[in-house]
């Protein structure tokens, strides 16, 4: 058992790169997973938890670009995705692409890039989603 935690341990500071973090988000995981699952071995469901607690911890932050920045191994296939992604992200008109940078890359809410642009809250969701749409289709997802 202890090694599993020093496993979850490890892996929540690799992403936070602060201790008293990557204990509170072990500590989340694992209360969430003992009081929701029903596993017998709930080790992988454990080690996701961890890695989306991770992650809420570094979004409230308002540092998700460190995520990409710690990250140690290197998969060719998202490189290329991230690669199409931004050649496409380029063909978007000016406001579609300003909405991008605002929520995906700032990790502003919604109504933070909607008051920002100057546009509603609801024209932003409808952005987001066309915009996500219209990058799938031109990706071929």
């Amino acid at each position: 058992m202890v090694d599993r935690y020093l496993d979850l341990y490890t892996a929540a500071l690799a992403i936070l790169k602060n201790d008293e973090d990557a204990k509170d988000a072990v500590q989340d995981a694992l209360v969430s997973t003992l009081v929701k699952t029903g596993l017998r071995d709930p080790y992988g469901y454990c080690l996701q938890a961890v890695r989306h607690r991770s992650i809420d911890i570094l979004r409230h932050r308002g540092l998700l670009r460190q995520l990409d920045d710690n990250m140690a191994v290197v998969d060719p296939e998202r490189e290329e995705l991230l690669r199409l992604v931004a050649e496409k992200r380029a063909e978007l008109p000016l406001l579609a692409r300003r909405v991008i940078e605002l929520h995906y890359e700032d990790n502003r809410s919604i109504p933070e890039v909607a008051a920002k642009l100057g546009v509603s809250v609801s024209k932003v969701k409808r952005m987001l989603v066309e915009i996500k749409t219209e990058l799938k289709t031109k990706l071929e997802i």
